[in-house]
């Protein structure tokens, strides 16, 4: 009887979401007269801090679907395809630009030279060979495109190829220019002070350092991170600069015709300023508090209380937004990983079971995916419960124009999307 109760108890849930789209139509027919407005989902106010839950179900509804590779444009095979996605390669690469980076850095302090051909030897070597990397790198990614305009459509492709075509103009061409007209020397096409700007361009290289970002997570949950806390920490300042604002019209009033006034207080941007290194930062303070002390036991402790509001209140709830922000991203990253483990291993499982190759998941095979060991593991990372998702079973692939006992199929992509949700 227990048995039975429970079952009526998911059958009643399984009608109540397998109704809610027909229902939903049905109360739109119903007050097709205006009362339908009743009905609408109201706008969510807009929220200053990240809401970490909803950002993990953006990330689930996101990973379910096909995850983008620039190898989908390469070729199958081929002597490219097989250079350009090595893992080998792509470390060697990262190592390189890291190496770049800290090169540019030597050289800028040993090297000061106009130009690369008058350089010392060493300068010269080490530009030619980065110059080579960079360019080989290139060619080998281009060469693994199918249709070589779909380079266009990869965004580190088109960034890359910018940054190799001004190094190779600035490595090659315009040496190859300067031999031309100036035999290595630069009064043969102008000022000087053109080809130091021709070096300055030479900074671009370390944009580069992008690319070893996407090879260490930390950085980037700082950066986005950062990146997320944008709204809150615009706000947060926001608030500050009226205080600061408040306060400092507020001293300039009061101070007026006094030396502590002329000195710090003497404008409302001056009061403003003094306000915000000395009340804020708290970079010597002891200066303006201690005359303000002196001239008036009143300006003394409303100075305190602006150092409580600022410095103490205000600073240290930007600091616990940025926390809550950074913690908020770093979930969401561990969840992309996590969800994309279990993206990749349910591929495998299925790559086994699926026996016609048809790319599609039966009732059937969905049984036998969660008799899977593997399977039911990489669920379980994504707190999946695989014993109610057996019971959902019937619902999951329900189809009135299928046979009852099979039902419908579904691709991966949707499959996923429904196991995740």
């Amino acid at each position: 009887a227990s048995h039975a109760h429970g079952d009526g108890a998911h059958g009643r849930g399984l009608h109540l979401r397998r109704g809610s789209t027909a229902s939903a139509f049905s109360v739109f027919s119903q007050h097709s007269d205006g009362s339908e407005r009743r009905h609408q989902k109201k706008e969510e106010p807009v929220k200053m801090f990240i809401d970490q839950e909803e950002m993990k179900r953006k990330v689930r509804a996101n990973l379910a679907k096909d995850t983008y590779d620039v190898a989908m444009y390469y070729h199958k095979t081929g002597l490219w395809r097989t250079i350009a996605t090595a893992p080998l390669f792509e470390k060697l690469t990262l190592g390189t630009i890291a190496l770049n980076a800290i090169w540019i850095g030597y050289e800028t302090d040993r090297n000061k030279s106009d130009t690369l051909l008058q350089a010392e030897p060493v300068f010269q070597v080490a530009e030619q060979s980065f110059c080579m990397f960079f360019s080989f790198e290139w060619v080998s990614r281009f060469m693994s495109f199918r249709r070589k305009r779909d380079g266009l459509r990869d965004k580190w492709f088109v960034f890359d190829s910018s940054l190799v075509f001004m190094m190779v103009m600035e490595t090659w061409v315009l040496a190859a220019v300067m031999l031309a007209f100036g035999g290595g020397g630069s009064g043969g096409i102008g000022n000087a002070s053109i080809l130091r700007m021709a070096r300055l361009a030479r900074l671009s290289r370390m944009a580069r350092m992008a690319r070893l970002l996407r090879a260490m997570p930390e950085l980037m949950i700082l950066i986005k991170g950062m990146v997320a806390a944008t709204r809150s920490v615009f706000f947060t300042l926001a608030l500050l600069s009226l205080l600061m604002y408040i306060f400092a019209i507020a001293f300039t009033q009061l101070t007026t015709e006094t030396p502590i006034g002329r000195e710090y207080f003497a404008k409302v941007g001056g009061s403003m300023y003094t306000l915000l290194v000395c009340g804020t930062l708290l970079d010597g303070i002891e200066g303006p508090l201690g005359r303000l002390g002196k001239q008036s036991f009143v300006f003394g402790a409303l100075f305190l209380v602006f150092v409580l509001l600022a410095a103490l209140t205000l600073m240290n709830m930007l600091i616990g937004v940025l926390t809550e922000v950074v913690s908020a991203v770093a979930a969401t990253e561990k969840e992309t990983l996590t969800v994309t483990l279990v993206s990749n291993k349910m591929k495998e499982v299925l790559t086994r079971i699926d026996k016609d190759k048809d790319g599609t998941i039966s009732k059937n095979e969905f049984v036998k995916i969660l008799e899977d060991k593997q399977a039911t593991e990489a669920l379980a990372e994504v707190d999946v419960d695989v014993e109610n998702l057996v019971d959902f079973a019937d619902f999951i692939f329900a189809d009135d124009e299928a046979d009852i006992a099979e039902g419908r199929s579904l691709d991966f992509k949707d499959f996923m999307e429904v196991v995740l949700q």
